[in-house]
């Protein structure tokens, strides 16, 4: 039986909360793309946030899709010594001060945002790369009274590319095959 939203909520996933400049705080769950809160005071917006998770969890299901597990903080304190160009070191803070957040708060977000993108992307290529196996299962196609399927002609890997140099290697071969 597959766990409810609930059962899911109970497990250390990284919650934040971050109060707003203007009042009122916001709140999110990083492991969880896109799901985030606001209210008035602290615990309102952490409330806020679990029902919101819950929801966030209940469409994944729904849709098919599994849960991410809590991220690993043994041995993550949440504090970093970053050092950038000057170049970039300026373009984010008029990138910050453009969105009215502090320079830490952007880069916060613009790192959440990378690591949710990439995690969409495998999920979303490991599971064309199964649909695509399966079709190419079912309907082989038949030459010269032999048949021929991607598996044999080693058209598909074993596991979908994790890089962009891995998924140009994976279109070559595709394409002289």
């Amino acid at each position: 039986m597959p766990k409810a939203a609930q059962d899911y909520l109970k497990e250390p996933y990284a919650r934040i909360l971050i109060p707003e400049e203007e009042g009122g705080y916001s709140a999110e769950i990083l492991e969880f793309s896109g799901c985030f809160a606001e209210g008035e005071t602290a615990d309102e917006a952490m409330q806020a946030l679990e029902r919101a998770a819950d929801a966030w969890i209940q469409a994944a299901l729904d849709q098919g899709q599994e849960i991410p597990p809590p991220f690993r903080n043994q041995g993550y304190g949440g504090k970093i010594a970053l050092r950038l160009p000057k170049s970039l070191h300026r373009q984010a803070t008029e990138f910050a001060e453009r969105d009215g957040t502090s320079l830490n708060q952007f880069l916060v977000s613009a790192i959440a945002a990378r690591v949710g993108a990439e995690e969409f992307y495998n999920r979303l290529t490991m599971q064309v790369f199964e649909k695509l196996k399966e079709h190419l299962a079912a309907t082989s196609r038949v030459t010269n009274n032999t048949t021929v399927d991607a598996a044999e002609k080693n058209i598909l890997p074993a596991e979908a590319p994790k890089s962009n140099t891995a998924r140009q290697k994976l279109r070559k071969k595709a394409q002289s095959a």
